[in-house]
């Protein structure tokens, strides 16, 4: 079996501040991570969710823009009834999506408050922070971070509820490599991100995708092949993965499994600059030695002369233990 360090000695061993991808494992607490479409409450028999199956996809944007484009077709064809039930079936997925993050993420940043504190001094240890989770709890903890982290807004303008557009030449260490509940394209495909408003963001970004008729951008795809097409037909996405793929030094991965359906993440780390791979696992739970054998077969494919190295998550300090 590999050897397995606590957090403090992988410190010590990476020198100067690393980078930090986290995943899942950061926000499990809170946020499921479950298809959304899954808890989207279509009726498994309907035509909404039929045309999710014939189009091979859990994205939301994908099939309200086919039944959008259905619309103007029927309407052209006279057909304007059957064009009003399609606009109509558009609006019902938008709010089906809505209600799937009512159901699987906290309302309100307060809901994590007092566990913040330690969270952001986790995060500190850190010089760049990659996410691939689409939830907020990140967003929410930088809040409270001052001038240490920042995603790049903020050379935008704030105007309507929104801070952007992201811009690559303002400063920027928080990279959403998956996107993010909070980000939406402009009518011109820059990106912006959504703040709080009366009651919230949650609210702010339910108002935004059934008023406005705007959805996230995030990946929610299930293979690394259809992931990284996303990631390059958005040019913000590719701009953080291209980050991920500059780095150099020492990097640590927390909440992660390096299963195949990330192959796009490890390649990237393989094929980039670093020199050592802190992997966290979960020791109760992960069969390391299954995990060791991926990275291995990263290393090997990526002709990588990256040394991996095994971080017992438990002795990350990321949350307080809850009251």
């Amino acid at each position: 079996m590999p050897q397995i360090i606590s957090f403090d000695d992988a410190l010590k061993q990476a020198g100067e501040k690393p980078s930090l991808l986290i995943g899942n494992g950061f926000s499990i607490e809170y946020f499921s991570y479950q298809n959304l479409l899954e808890k989207a409450d279509l009726p498994a028999s309907g035509p909404e969710r039929a045309l999710f199956k014939v189009l091979d996809t859990v994205d939301f944007e994908r099939v309200i823009m086919a039944l959008e484009a259905g619309a103007l077709v029927e309407r052209a064809y006279k057909n304007d009834k059957q064009a009003d039930a399609f606009l109509a079936d558009a609006d019902k997925i938008r709010e089906a999506l809505v209600k799937a993050v009512r159901a699987t993420h906290p309302g309100h940043r307060e809901d994590i408050a007092e566990r913040i504190p330690t969270c952001i001094a986790f995060l500190k240890n850190f010089d760049a922070i990659f996410t691939l989770n689409y939830d907020l709890l990140l967003y929410w903890v930088i809040l409270d971070a001052g001038k240490s982290f920042q995603d790049g807004f903020g050379l935008g303008q704030e105007k309507n509820g929104f801070r952007g557009p992201f811009k690559t030449d303002a400063h920027c260490n928080v990279f959403n490599v998956h996107g993010g509940l909070h980000l939406f394209k402009t009518s011109i495909g820059e990106m912006e991100k959504r703040l709080m408003g009366a009651s919230g963001v949650i609210d702010a970004i339910a108002e935004t995708i059934t008023k406005s008729k705007r959805l996230p951008v995030y990946v929610a795809e299930g293979t690394s092949e259809a992931k990284l097409a996303r990631i390059n037909s958005v040019p913000y996405l590719k701009q953080c993965y291209d980050q991920l793929r500059e780095r150099s030094g020492a990097f640590f991965v927390y909440g992660h499994s390096a299963k195949g359906n990330d192959d796009h993440i490890y390649d990237a780390l393989f094929s980039s600059q670093i020199e050592r791979l802190f992997f966290c696992v979960h020791t109760p739970t992960t069969k390391v030695e299954v995990v060791d054998g991926e990275l291995s077969r990263y290393k090997k494919r990526n002709g990588s002369k990256v040394i991996h190295e095994f971080v017992d998550s438990q002795t990350a300090p990321v949350w307080p233990a809850k009251k």
